[in-house]
This record gives C-alpha cells, sequence and structure tokens, in this order.
C-alpha cells in the first residue's frame, strides 16, 4: 500500500495547536510514539494476510490511524485488520471508489456531504450532511456511504489532528422516500464494521431543521446504535441552539453561519476526492488476502450474523 504525498485542494485547514492538544489528551510523546509506529509496522510484517505498507509517509498514516484508536495498540490492531478486509465483507461500499464514477458524481448533486475547513473550539472536525434535492429519484445511499469513506481516507492521509467528529444532519430537504432508499442489512455491516475500521469518536449528532417525518427517520437509524450514540443525538428546534455547541463562525451561510455555503465546500470536497483518484482506483488492490490468514475471520463470522433477524456487536463510541 502506497501511502501519497499530500495534495489538492485545501478543503481541510492545518490545525497544528489541535495536534498539540491530542498528544497531551491522550498522553502521546513523540519518543512513544515513534516506539507505537515500529511495533506495529512489525506486527503487521507478521500478518501474512494484510498488504505491505509502503511509501515515505508511512509513519505518519500510521501516527494518524493510532490518533484515530485514542493511542491504543491493541485497537489498532484490530482496526486495521478489519480496515483491510472492509473491501471483502462490504464491497458495495469500499470498492471502486473512483470520484468520476457516474454513481459518486450524482450523489454529489444531489447530497451534499463534507467536513467543514475549520475544527470546533473544543478540537473536533465537523461533518455535514444535507440533501440538496426535495426528490429522492436520484438518492442512492450506497454512494453516499462511500463518499464518506472516502474522506475519511484523506483524513487519514492529510493528518488527524482532532480529538473527534460531530455530526450535523440538515433535513430541511429530506422526505420520506430518501428514507425508503436505504437497505437495513446493509446499513448495519456500514454501521459495525465500518466505524471498526474507520475508528472516529462521534461526540454528538445534531439533527436540525427538522421535518415531519424526522421521527420515523431518527428511529431507523437508532436501532443500528450504540445506546451512547443513541443519546448523543440531539434535534434542533431552532437553528440557533446548533449555535450554541458549533460556533456560526465555522457553519455554512445556509446554517446561518460565517462560512462558505453547502454547495461551495461540496464541491470541494469533490474536486478533492478526484485528486486523490489514482489514489482511490489503485487502492481497490490493497486488501486483505484471506486465502493467507492464519486462524479463521471472526469479521466474516460476525457479518453472517447481520441478517434482518439477525443480532449485530455494539459500536464502541467514546
Amino acid at each position: 500500500m502506497d501511502i501519497p504525498q499530500m495534495y489538492g485542494a485545501e478543503v481541510i485547514e492545518p490545525n497544528p495547536a489541535g495536534k498539540s492538544a491530542v498528544y497531551k489528551e491522550y498522553g502521546m510523546t513523540e519518543t512513544g510514539m515513534k516506539e507505537d509506529i515500529t511495533q506495529l509496522k512489525t506486527w503487521l510484517s507478521k500478518q501474512p494476510h494484510l498488504p505491505i505498507l509502503s511509501g515515505e509517509n508511512v509513519d505518519a498514516w500510521l501516527e494518524n490511524y493510532l490518533i484515530t484508536c485514542k493511542n491504543s495498540l491493541e485497537r489498532a490492531k484490530d482496526g486495521l485488520d478489519i480496515y483491510f478486509s472492509l473491501k471483502s465483507l462490504i464491497p458495495e461500499v469500499f470498492m471502486n471508489r473512483d470520484p468520476l464514477h457516474p454513481g459518486i458524481i450524482k450523489s454529489t448533486e444531489v447530497m451534499a456531504l463534507l467536513f467543514l475547513p475549520q475544527p470546533t473550539p473544543d478540537n473536533r472536525r465537523v461533518l455535514l450532511f444535507s440533501h440538496r434535492c426535495l426528490s429522492a429519484d436520484h438518492f442512492d445511499p450506497v454512494f453516499a456511504y462511500r463518499r464518506i469513506t472516502m474522506m475519511l481516507d484523506v483524513l487519514l492521509q492529510e493528518g488527524v489532528d482532532y480529538s473527534g467528529i460531530e455530526v450535523v444532519v440538515d433535513t430541511r430537504r429530506c422526505c420520506f422516500a430518501h428514507i425508503t432508499k436505504y437497505n437495513p442489512a446493509l446499513l448495519k455491516r456500514a454501521f459495525d464494521l465500518g466505524l471498526k475500521g474507520y475508528p472516529q469518536r462521534v461526540h454528538k449528532i445534531h439533527m436540525v431543521n427538522p421535518w415531519s417525518m424526522l421521527e420515523t427517520g431518527v428511529a431507523l437509524f437508532k436501532q443500528f446504535m450504540s445506546k451512547k450514540l443513541q443519546e448523543r443525538m440531539i434535534v434542533h428546534r431552532k437553528i440557533e441552539d446548533l449555535h450554541t455547541h458549533i460556533p456560526k463562525s465555522i457553519l455554512p451561510s445556509d446554517l446561518s453561519g460565517e462560512g462558505p455555503s453547502m454547495e461551495e465546500l461540496n464541491d470541494a470536497w469533490q474536486e478533492k476526492l478526484i485528486s486523490y483518484r489514482q489514489w482511490f482506483l489503485h487502492n481497490d488492490t490493497i486488501k486483505a488476502d484471506e486465502s493467507k490468514r492464519v486462524g479463521k475471520c471472526r469479521f466474516g463470522q460476525m457479518e453472517q450474523t447481520f441478517g434482518i433477524q439477525g443480532s449485530f456487536r455494539k459500536i464502541e463510541v467514546d
């Protein structure tokens, strides 16, 4: 797996102070991080089913991954095993991640999906969802899932200088037809395995501009969340309530903020993903080789429990 240098449009502003804060929060030091990265490399080299990491930025990538795992080596090992297995476990989401795929382009046209350029004062990145069309005719959740994973990969490449994320869901153009597009079984897999392979600390999920059928939509997603994450969902009846959690200075103008519009940011993120196109195309080949795995793949066993009548492992959210 080649780890490229950062390139493309700057849709995420560097946050040096945030990196220092993360180190302090997790009790990290430069010396300790170098030792942990060495241990991870050694562990990876002894896993015959996992790909070999190469490129001048391998250490930086592993550091970013360790940060998302709250600097836990064991959690990072578990997460990396899932990360490289996701292409086999959920190919609908983690394969064919071409930014110029017609489905990706159409998804960009009908749904704004982006990270805000600046972090919150408490050092969190803000992930924002907003339907751009009242009609659900061209909305496909699978391509929305793909775009999220692609953006998370960009963050892993360019720097994890934050201690978690705040999610903002703007439902002003959401309708019941959008909700019916979701496949419950796939949603379960995406929630469980996706958040294991791409570990992120979700602090709050903010629902803004609520619509009449909001409770129906929330009920659908809550059944796939841990109790802890369910308790972190907040419905804001007034946009001013959101401003008490996320300052206007970093929010887009569509949410009464002072930043660029969601349309501008959405388009900028698409350009960023396109700048990584060759990496994403090559990345399709970078995955676990189950024929070389020593022992059974417990993730495959987990996936078998994902039927509508089955159970699934809880998401760890902290």
